[in-house]
């Protein structure tokens, strides 16, 4: 257990989190160990442990600069028997069967799904993962259910005029029968029609909608082909804001 100090400074290291690492560590249920690949300050892995939602964590950042910064966040608040800072690339730095939760913040989807796949023989006994990808979520969304995992939660969040798909990736089969918009959106956002959710689908509709314009000057193959693509998506968008009314 934490003393009242370490009780006292993990709530105002809180405030240091992003709406973003808040809702990314929402979302995280309660672990043994967590690995935060990426881990920047460590600010996610230490608040994790403080709160009591892992009993440690691994922070692992590739780069010597944030390395140092995490473990200067490890010292402040007095973890450094709890939480352990490593230098290395994606999962390499973790011994195989040590974690039981992964979270990867901050970065394309395509680069998750490549740290994934390449420390695959990492995940054994990794049983949820809370990933947040900048781009590409659809990508990602794909790895995960031909390698076993199903998503079992997901938000959109808006920070700083800029929408984050956040979801938790557990063991166990899923269908794979998903649609292009639930592969980018996420079957859960879609079907719980959160404001920000809708408001992502509205700004995505209306950057189809002008790349459609765009695309009607054009005579070739190439752009009809792309054409009836973007009006596809379009006519998507609009059915699943529809049903949203």
């Amino acid at each position: 257990m934490y003393n009242l100090t370490k009780l006292a400074k993990g709530v105002l290291h809180l405030h240091k989190l992003s709406l973003r690492l808040q809702t990314v560590l929402a979302l995280l249920q309660r672990t043994d160990c967590l690995a935060d690949i990426g881990s920047d300050h460590a600010f996610l892995v230490a608040t994790a442990v403080l709160q009591g939602k892992a009993k440690s964590g691994v922070a692992v950042e590739i780069h010597f600069q944030p390395w140092q910064q995490s473990q200067r966040t490890v010292r402040a608040l007095e973890l450094h028997g709890a939480v352990d800072v490593r230098l290395g690339d994606g999962l390499e730095p973790l011994a195989a069967d040590e974690v039981q939760a992964l979270c990867i913040a901050g970065m394309g989807g395509g680069t998750i799904r490549g740290i994934l796949k390449c420390g695959h023989d990492k995940l054994s006994q990794v049983s949820q993962m809370v990933l947040q990808p900048n781009v590409d979520a659809a990508i990602l969304r794909s790895y995960l259910c031909e390698t076993g995992y199903s998503i079992t939660d997901e938000a959109v969040i808006e920070e700083a005029a800029v929408f984050y798909q956040v979801m938790r990736a557990e063991k166990g089969s899923e269908s794979t029968d998903f649609s292009p918009l639930e592969l980018e959106y996420g079957r859960i956002n879609l079907k719980r029609r959160e404001p920000q959710t809708m408001r992502l689908l509205t700004r995505d509709l209306a950057h189809w909608e002008r790349v459609h314009i765009s695309l009607s000057a054009g005579q070739h193959d190439g752009a009809t082909q792309r054409r009836q693509w973007v009006g596809g998506r379009i006519l998507a968008l609009e059915e699943a804001l529809a049903r949203g009314c």
